[in-house]
């Protein structure tokens, strides 16, 4: 074994829109180092509930000669902040990063920041299986590296053709207990506002390539596992953590229709009475299929709808159409479940028509919520990336930087920028954790919310 103690890490401060759920993904990776390296002492911490001295903490009583970090773009900056903290406690400890920023921006992080060693591109268990098993570093599929001063960037990996050979997430690497409940009322007995929400995966990876997102960049396709296995997973987590909630954080749950299906009916046939919330695309999914989810538990769907203009649904290359929308809102309404709408406002090239058409296409199917952050976020490895970077908008440098993301404001395609709206976002960037701005954010969020209201009662 090339390492003996290896410490998996979530950097602290990182949330998803004020939430802190499990990270899953490190979950999965402990299992299978646990399964797979005989010998190796594998622990995690949650530096996103813990605290930044629960890491430190973390780090000197395991003295780890490898730290892995997870680093999603916002977090990218916490997460070389664990990467310096091992460094300057164990000067001799190696760090490893995963996740989608390495694994898009991997040449950045290895030339600008010295505390990045080894950098694991794409799909994780078996890349750094093999690095703590200690394979030859230049045979390590998806692996980058250094040679003395140059970096070397091994061939990619390909995709792990099987997901049901994976083992489940190693829970009992962190206190399931400790994360916080999500939601509000009651499901099949289950509240909402007390309950843990424990996160699983059916599948990784999407079937779309919106010019927003980076996930089919990053997996390279979709694949899904078994209904059955997904099932056991699911009474596993309830007989051994008394979990009643879960959320799936697929990007299309519903891929595969057969295997949705055959969890649904193992989840009744076995009577745990749970309460599920997923997220999926509108042409996947159908009525019988949705009638066994909520018999299943399934509570909420989520829809990446984004607009109900047609022409904005062809710009973004979403791959959908208003009647595939519409009919997917009523059905997963016949069926019982509560509907969300996943809007997008301010995309490039989008026109005041393509506003207003948004606004009576949500007035005329009526999802039971409507969700959406308020502007367009920019992230590496997406086309609008490419397409701001063309408009001379941003350039890598921009994530060498402490902003977590860049927000469009105009300048695509003959858009006018909003230098008001840029000047409102670098506002919020310096100060918005302030008392007086974060009074200003809550009035803006009440009069987002009343407006949401209006269309639905008009």
């Amino acid at each position: 074994m090339r390492f003996r103690r290896v410490l998996l890490v979530n950097p602290p401060h990182v949330d998803q829109g004020g939430y802190k759920p499990s990270p899953l993904g490190l979950l999965y990776l402990g299992a299978y180092l646990r399964k797979n390296c005989g010998g190796v002492d594998v622990r995690m911490i949650d530096g996103a509930i813990e605290g930044e001295w629960a890491v430190i903490q973390a780090i000197k009583e395991l003295k780890p000669d490898l730290v892995g970090i997870s680093a999603l773009t916002p977090g990218r900056h916490q997460g070389l902040w664990v990467a310096r903290q091992a460094k300057r406690l164990l000067p001799s400890a190696h760090t490893v990063f995963g996740n989608v920023h390495p694994t898009l921006m991997w040449r950045q992080m290895m030339e600008h920041y010295a505390e990045v060693d080894y950098i694991v591109r794409g799909e994780g268990e078996l890349t750094l299986f093999e690095l703590v098993a200690g394979n030859r570093l230049s045979s390590i599929k998806g692996l980058v590296w250094r040679r003395g001063k140059k970096i070397i960037d091994n061939p990619i990996r390909p995709m792990l053709p099987d997901l049901n050979v994976l083992p489940l997430p190693a829970w009992d690497m962190v206190n399931p207990r400790m994360y916080p409940p999500r939601g509000e009322g009651t499901v099949n007995g289950v509240d909402l506002t007390r309950e843990v929400r424990f996160p699983l995966i059916f599948s990784r990876g999407c079937m779309a390539s919106c010019t927003f997102c980076s996930s089919w960049m990053i997996w390279k396709g979709y694949r899904y596992r078994n209904g059955k296995l997904v099932a056991d997973e699911v009474e596993m987590l309830a007989r051994k953590y008394d979990a009643k909630h879960f959320v799936f954080q697929d990007d299309t749950l519903t891929g595969c229709r057969d295997e949705i299906i055959l969890f649904c009916k193992e989840i009744i046939r076995r009577k745990l009475k749970i309460a599920v919330y997923g997220t999926t695309r509108v042409d996947k999914v159908d009525y019988e299929m949705l009638r066994y989810m909520k018999r299943a538990g399934f509570y909420e769907l989520s829809f990446g709808i984004e607009s109900g203009s047609p022409d904005m649904l062809i710009k973004i290359n979403k791959r959908t159409d208003l009647q595939m929308i519409e009919r997917a809102i009523k059905l997963t309404k016949k069926a019982g479940i509560i509907t969300n709408a996943l809007m997008m406002y301010g995309l490039p090239r989008e026109t005041e028509k393509d506003k207003e058409l948004s606004i009576a296409f949500l007035q005329k199917i009526k999802p039971d919520e409507t969700g959406t952050v308020g502007a367009v976020w920019v992230f590496p490895g997406t086309a609008l990336y490419e397409q701001a970077k063309n408009a001379k908008l941003i350039s890598d440098s921009f994530w060498l930087g402490q902003k977590p993301y860049y927000i469009y404001r105009g300048g695509i395609g003959g858009d006018r920028i909003n230098r008001r709206m840029q000047m409102l976002d670098e506002i919020n960037f310096r100060f918005g954790k302030t008392l007086p701005f974060k009074a200003f954010s809550l009035a803006l969020a009440y009069k987002d919310r009343f407006m949401r209201k209006y269309i639905h009662e008009h």
